[in-house]
């Protein structure tokens, strides 16, 4: 992967760690193309835990498939955390904190260690890393996710974050960027974690 910036690059996790998350999660992926985005019908805005960063616009979240039996609390009791950790990434990588920034160490919050530590080498796509010191403003113009997610013994076990983000740099760096793809997730000590991705980001 190059620190350049070409028109549209990709990062993804090592391939047998996505093959897994396929393997374990395909029943509740959606269809389609996950890079077009989740869609805006019966989608509801989601507000930010205390203590992140305050966006301008948003984020909104539906819920997808759902394979296994779970009730209408759980599902929307996933939807809402699945979706705070997907937000929460996008915000730290994207569209959150100050500029100039010059360091995105901070910018994975909500990966497992194994993840993290991949991830770090993809900064370029999962993060404003290649362009971070020459951006003054960042503005968000559309954060969406759609969670879908598995259930066993009717209980949560896996999920997929289909993300959408849109936003504008202002600077010496001046774009109109759109950021989209999965995250995978899995549920430890009753919190959501990703261990996989699949990501773009490239100029609309």
């Amino acid at each position: 992967m190059t620190r350049a910036h070409p028109p549209r690059s990709a990062a993804r996790l090592g391939l047998p760690a996505v093959a897994l998350a396929v393997s374990v999660l395909a029943g509740a992926c959606s269809d389609g193309d996950p890079s077009a985005g989740p869609g805006a019908d019966g989608s509801r805005s989601l507000t930010e835990p205390t203590g992140a960063p305050t966006l301008v616009i948003d984020p909104v979240t539906r819920l997808g498939r759902v394979t296994g039996a779970l009730d209408r609390h759980e599902r929307r009791r996933v939807e809402e955390q699945v979706s705070r950790v997907a937000v929460r990434w996008l915000t730290a990588a994207y569209v959150g904190g100050s500029y100039p920034r010059l360091r995105f160490r901070d910018a994975l919050p909500g990966f497992t260690a194994g993840a993290r530590d991949v991830a770090r080498r993809d900064l370029g796509v999962l993060s404003n890393d290649p362009i971070g010191g020459r951006v003054d403003r960042v503005t968000p113009t559309r954060i969406e996710v759609e969670v879908d997610a598995l259930a066993v013994d009717h209980r949560p076990v896996g999920a997929t974050a289909h993300v959408l983000t849109t936003y504008e740099t202002e600077g010496a760096v001046e774009r109109n960027l759109r950021v989209a793809g999965r995250l995978m997730l899995t549920r430890r000590d009753g919190d959501w974690k990703i261990f996989a991705y699949s990501v773009r980001k490239g100029d609309r």
